[in-house]
């Protein structure tokens, strides 16, 4: 049998990589999209064969359309898209902020998810059962943390079109879900205090932080034919911190 093809947009970062390695275990081809970090990306491409990473500018209409085109071309189509593109976290208020930090981070979330889609619509339409799966975050429910202003709203935004792509995109037999973890301990977290960090665990029920493999594990349940069924579902991977 043909191998399924999956696209990770921001397969360089800690859950990122995460999520590829445990698609490749799961006899994926992934294809992974990266823009700077390179690092994780040359170790994946030293272990594994069914593997192939593309450098894009995912705000980039014409280089998100040359990626989609060439995997398509190669693969014929793309049983699995996952979105796990983010910036670090900043801790700022937002009357300390300027416009620019927050369209960045709806460029980043909302752009190239739209982007994606737009390049990939030709597949669409022909209602080949493609499954999309968007990294969100616990903080898209209940009271969100001070000074993340910009990016609890691009992660809203998110949530907002995912849940719209979830009932459009139907039509077209495809699945649109979320995943939405707690702290994760990745590079993301360079400019938050440790301590910070460490009483975010303390708190946690589970008295521990979320782990990218976490994660991984349950885009892996989403991306497989156990899933068929869901669509517009959010699922929370956070040890119970936050309810949904």
């Amino acid at each position: 049998m043909k191998k399924k093809v999956a696209l990770v947009i921001g397969g360089n970062g800690g859950i990122g990589s995460s999520i590829v390695e445990r698609l490749l275990s799961d006899g994926f081809f992934v294809c992974t999209t990266f823009f700077q970090n390179k690092d994780q990306i040359e170790r994946i491409q030293n272990e594994q064969d069914n593997f192939k990473a593309y450098q894009c500018d995912v705000n980039d209409s014409d280089i998100v359309k040359n990626v989609i085109d060439s995997i398509i071309t190669e693969f014929n189509v793309i049983d699995i898209v996952v979105f796990s593109v983010a910036s670090n976290y900043k801790n700022n208020l937002i009357l300390n902020l300027n416009w620019d930090e927050i369209s960045d981070h709806f460029n980043l979330q909302i752009k190239s998810m739209f982007l994606v889609i737009q390049a990939m619509s030709e597949q669409i339409k022909l209602k080949y059962k493609t499954k999309f799966i968007v990294i969100l975050s616990e903080v898209c429910k209940g009271q969100p943390p001070n000074g993340f202003s910009a990016y609890v709203t691009s992660k809203y935004a998110a949530m907002g079109m995912a849940k719209t792509m979830a009932l459009e995109l139907a039509r077209y037999n495809c699945r649109v879900n979320m995943v939405s973890p707690g702290l994760v301990e990745t590079n993301l977290l360079s400019e938050i205090p440790k301590k910070m960090i460490e009483i975010a665990a303390i708190n946690n029920p589970l008295k521990q932080n979320t782990l990218a493999s976490d994660v991984a594990k349950t885009v892996s349940f989403l991306a497989s034919k156990d899933a068929d069924f869901l669509n517009g579902a959010n699922i929370p991977v956070n040890g119970g911190n936050v309810l949904f």
